[in-house]
């Protein structure tokens, strides 16, 4: 409800949170943050689906159009495309070259994409250094969490937002939602691990983020306040138990697209 809603983002503010990341189809969402009253203190950033055909420029407008009126703003602060199809669109060179413009004009402040896998990073940087790029990454998924790889997109001056970072809640919660063999093996190898350490899973995991500093803004979502306070607590302290992570390729469980639920 919308005084829950004052509460969590009063307190976001008040640490130091500044971006809330939405997109045109998260209906219920957009139209909370229409009428609240703190949604001024925060920039907006907004994801939009895949742009076929030459009358790109009406759909990106459109799209731009349908947010400001969704949310009652005039401004977006980073325009991003989320859809991977997107990059291997025939026109895409037109298309970042359109938004670009866009961004000459001060109608949008920042764009970028919203990758899944490295084939898409090397597509993109064909065309454009764009101002933004995210990227999941876990202590499963490291695919991108590559000093090497993140030092190179600093030097083309790329803002690295990292997503997905608790691979929605599976490393928090003794949960396994997917039912491929090998997926379940690590998830309990990660746990017996968790048990033998005594540690909180969201301390391990945050002790394991905390090393990439490369990484610009961290991704997350809270149910109340009591879970940004816990967050919060822990990514500022300064003591850091050690954390190697649970590196793995297996695309069945560090990609969600691809579980099968039971």
């Amino acid at each position: 409800n919308q005084k829950k809603i004052n509460s969590i983002l009063k307190l976001a503010y008040n640490l130091r949170f500044r971006e809330i990341d939405t997109a045109n189809n998260y209906l219920q969402a957009n139209k909370i943050l229409r009428s609240n009253k703190y949604k001024k203190k925060f920039l907006l950033n907004t994801k939009i689906s895949n742009i076929k055909g030459k009358n790109f420029k009406n759909k990106i407008n459109y799209e731009i159009k349908k947010f400001k009126k969704k949310l009652d703003v005039n401004k977006i602060n980073t325009l991003l495309f989320h859809d991977r199809n997107q990059i291997f669109e025939k026109n895409i060179k037109n298309i970042i070259s359109y938004v670009l413009e866009l961004k000459r004009n001060k109608i949008i402040r920042k764009y970028g994409f919203s990758i899944y896998n490295s084939d898409e990073l090397k597509e993109i940087l064909k065309y454009s250094n764009p101002d933004v790029i995210q990227l999941p990454g876990n202590i499963f998924d490291h695919r991108y969490l590559n000093k090497k790889k993140l030092k190179e997109l600093k030097k083309k001056k790329i803002e690295i937002q990292l997503r997905s970072i608790f691979l929605q809640g599976v490393t928090l919660k003794r949960i396994y939602p997917i039912k491929d063999i090998k997926s379940v093996e690590i998830l309990k190898k990660y746990w017996k691990k968790i048990d033998s350490l005594g540690i909180k899973p969201l301390k391990y995991n945050i002790n394991f983020l905390k090393k990439f500093k490369d990484v610009d803004k961290f991704i997350v979502s809270f149910e109340d306040q009591s879970q940004m306070i816990e967050f919060m607590k822990i990514f500022k302290s300064k003591k850091n138990e050690i954390s190697k992570g649970f590196k793995t390729t297996n695309l069945n469980l560090i990609n969600p697209y691809l579980w099968k639920k039971k």
